[in-house]
């Protein structure tokens, strides 16, 4: 038990270390930049935006550092000091807080604060420890993490063409390598786990801030409901998610103050961020360039946004364009023409999206009720959620209506969907008071909440049990959990002890990253499974020769037939067999039998 919580303390305080250069350098380039200072009920936004941007400039950082071969530990930290350095010079510059603290705030909240309060901080806790377990999920082991382990090996970024998507833009991705190589593979969880706090900061603040305080509360569990299965996983779509709320939030910001034209470029930066993170971030550029366009036609404004949202992301689109010809690959290759991948790729792609489509939590379709609501339409703001929920949404159903694509937009969903469920309880509780007053909805409010309490809370206690028997403190642990957890991962570390040049393998894509470096096979690009799978034993080895692998592994339930075809001995000398996973050498040439005439 001490030696979890010691690694959970110093995971966290690295954490922390990290969060308040972020914010030092977000909060620097805001207070030096911006005419005058923000009142004091926009404060929370601006250091939560300050926050984003900081994080932003070190995703920024961290790919030229990259770009230029110097990927390394020392630049890293020299970064990350000169952060806390700005971050102890602004934290001094602070003005003497005023505002009551915690227990005051507590002494003087009524019974519906305090138990929402109380509801939000048991939902926190499971996502407190789910991010300290090893990699697990799918896709954070098949390919964002591989990538971030080759380039912290390479000390610089490199095309990684063996694993999935090498051509994809990769802001955060450098992130969760940078973490790689700063302190270990945990780090990637919680920096996927602070933009999500990051987030539900912001949504509580911002419906704090327009909304009102209790429609607040609302948005800020409809939001964590969105979210309790995002905090165990290093993928990019919750950055990508924070990066595009907070850069919408500066926009709204600047829109209302536009002589702060650096709210401008932080919001065309943020927005460069998540465009260079994921190609759905490309979706928001049309709207607001709109809405821009309604603002303002001063072309110093249209530089700034311009310069702002290149500065973080033009380099993927450049590079791919001039290596490849398709600035979006391997999205844009029906148009542009494709490269390593070909159209059955990309049709199997649009089909795997197709067979994992879905509709999003229920808790945010009242969302959509919110353009035939009067009280919420008049809401500060709401006209500006809707449109930007009302285009994502429209996307999201012409395109792929993956649940998960639909997580930019979850921050203003949750804040929409708040205002209607406020607004049906309101009505509901004003129908039945019968001239109450308002005694009736303060009682509803605490039974709802008490209610939500007695669901919650054993949920928040099992979930934080299970995560906290997945922390892993030792090395026994780890491999006692990625024995249990990871398909074949016996036999991976079987041959990173005993390396065996380039491996090819058949049904481990989701355990790449616990296999040695340059171990290949996939259902997408060159050496792809359905080009293979089907040959020959002798055509098997001569073409994963000429692909440059020298040794074999094959899950034999997932892909069986393939060692039992006649020959296959002849090409392929068994080397070690765990369980169902098999590993072979592949023969350097073939018998003069089996040569062609």
């Amino acid at each position: 038990m001490i030696n979890k919580i010691i690694y959970a303390l110093s995971h966290y305080l690295a954490l922390l270390v990290f969060l308040c250069a972020c914010w030092g350098v977000g909060q620097t380039v805001l207070r030096r930049l911006a005419p005058s200072a923000p009142g004091p009920e926009e404060k929370p936004l601006w250091h939560g935006i300050a926050t984003a941007l900081g994080m932003g400039a070190y995703v920024c950082a961290i790919q030229w550092l990259a770009i230029a071969g110097q990927f390394r530990f020392l630049p890293l930290l020299l970064a990350l000091v000169f952060g806390l350095c700005l971050g102890a010079l602004e934290w001094r510059a602070l003005p003497a807080r005023g505002e009551p603290t915690m227990a005051q705030r507590w002494r003087s909240a009524n019974w519906a604060e305090r138990g929402a309060l109380l509801l939000i901080a048991f939902m926190i806790l499971p996502t407190l420890i789910a991010p300290l377990c090893p990699p697990l999920a799918w896709d954070e082991v098949m390919y964002h993490l591989p990538h971030a382990k080759q380039w912290a090996l390479n000390g610089r970024l490199s095309v990684n063409e063996w694993l999935r998507y090498p051509w994809f833009p990769y802001n955060v991705d450098l992130l969760f390598s940078a973490a790689l190589l700063t302190y270990d593979d945990v780090m990637p969880h919680l920096l996927n786990a602070l933009a999500a706090w990051l987030t539900a900061f912001l949504v509580y603040h911002a419906g704090k801030r327009y909304f009102g305080k209790s429609l607040a509360f609302i948005a800020a569990v409809v939001f964590m409901v969105l979210m309790r299965d995002e905090f165990d996983l290093a993928m990019v779509d919750v950055s990508v998610m924070l990066f595009i709320f907070a850069g919408c939030l500066a926009f709204y910001l600047w829109q209302q103050q536009p002589e702060r034209l650096v709210l401008l470029a932080v919001s065309a930066f943020l927005l460069g961020v998540a465009v260079g993170a994921k190609y759905q971030a490309l979706q928001l550029l049309p709207l607001l360039a709109i809405a821009l366009l309604a603002r303002t036609r001063a072309p110093r404004d249209w530089l700034i946004a311009i310069v702002g949202l290149l500065l973080p992301c033009a380099f993927w689109y450049v590079r791919n364009y001039m290596l490849t010809g398709d600035p979006f690959n391997p999205i844009g290759g029906k148009l542009f023409g494709f490269t390593d991948w070909n159209l059955a790729d990309y049709q199997w792609q649009m089909a795997d999206l197709k067979l994992h489509a879905g509709a999003p939590h229920w808790i945010i379709w009242p969302a959509l009720l919110a353009p035939f609501i009067a009280k919420v339409r008049r809401l500060p703001g709401a006209r500006a959620a809707m449109i930007l929920a009302g285009a994502g949404l429209a996307v999201w159903l012409l395109t792929s209506r993956y649940p998960r694509y639909l997580m930019p937009f979850y921050p203003v969903l949750a804040l929409l969907a708040a205002a209607v469920w406020h607004w049906a309880f309101v009505t509901a509780c004003s129908r039945f008071a019968r001239g109450q007053g308002d005694g009736l909805e303060k009682k509803a409010a605490v039974s709802c909440v008490s209610l939500l309490l007695l669901v919650v809370v054993p949920f928040a206690l099992t979930k934080e049990y299970k995560n906290w028997k997945l922390v892993a403190p030792t090395v026994d642990a780890r491999e006692a959990v990625l024995q249990r957890k990871i398909t074949g991962y016996a036999m991976l570390a079987y041959l990173r002890d005993h390396p065996m040049g380039r491996t090819y393998q058949f049904g481990l894509e989701d355990a790449l990253y616990y296999s040695p470096p340059g171990t290949g096979g996939d259902h997408f690009g060159p050496g792809r499974y359905r080009d293979l799978a089907g040959l020959a034993p002798a055509d098997l080895a001569k073409a994963l020769r000429h692909l440059g692998y020298t040794s074999l592994l094959i899950h034999t339930v997932r892909w069986p037939g393939i060692e039992t075809k006649p020959g296959f001995a002849q090409f392929f000398t068994l080397v070690h067999r765990d369980g169902p996973v098999s590993l072979y050498q592949v023969a350097d040439t073939a018998p003069a039998a089996a040569q062609p005439n």
